[in-house]
């Protein structure tokens, strides 16, 4: 049996911040039930759907889990779908107290459409054909989250 490839350092820095957000998402999933505005209930959702299938890829990327073709194929797909619904979920400018969505979503809404329809292209070109092919298109679809989380999504606690 031949050892998988150890990620680049880049690679695996990029997985450190992918673990944050699937950790800041773990903590956000426990509060959806108390959400009372159902549109942030589904933003939140759709986020934490596609936060989840990313955590699937990830940890084959990163080596903790075993690199399997078809539940790579199946995060790939849901990925795609959570991108794709972004701009309908983030829409109306529902407001919650424990919504994490900036205003600025709103006042911005073509920088913030642009910067989910990289994201969804991203999701799109993952390669979940192979290990080696997932550790080179992850990252991408990594970058346009983190993007634009870093603009548009506060701070979690």
């Amino acid at each position: 049996m031949i050892p998988p490839r150890r990620p680049l350092p880049a690679v695996t820095a990029l997985l450190l911040i992918a673990l944050a957000l699937a950790t800041a998402a773990l903590a956000q999933s426990g509060q959806i039930s108390d959400v009372a505005t159902p549109g942030v209930q589904t933003r939140m959702s759709t986020m934490n759907t596609a936060n989840t299938a990313l955590g699937t890829l990830g940890d084959m990327m990163g080596g903790r889990a075993l690199f399997d073709r078809d539940r790579a194929d199946a995060a790939r797909r849901i990925l795609i779908d959570s991108t794709r619904a972004i701009p309908s979920v983030f829409r109306k400018p529902h407001a919650d107290p424990l919504s994490n969505a900036r205003p600025e979503i709103w006042s911005n809404w073509r920088d913030f459409r642009s910067r989910a329809k990289a994201a969804q292209r991203a999701a799109r070109r993952l390669d979940t054909d192979a290990l080696t092919d997932l550790r080179l298109t992850l990252p991408k679809l990594l970058l346009a989250c983190l993007n634009c989380h870093d603009t548009y999504r506060l701070p979690m606690d």
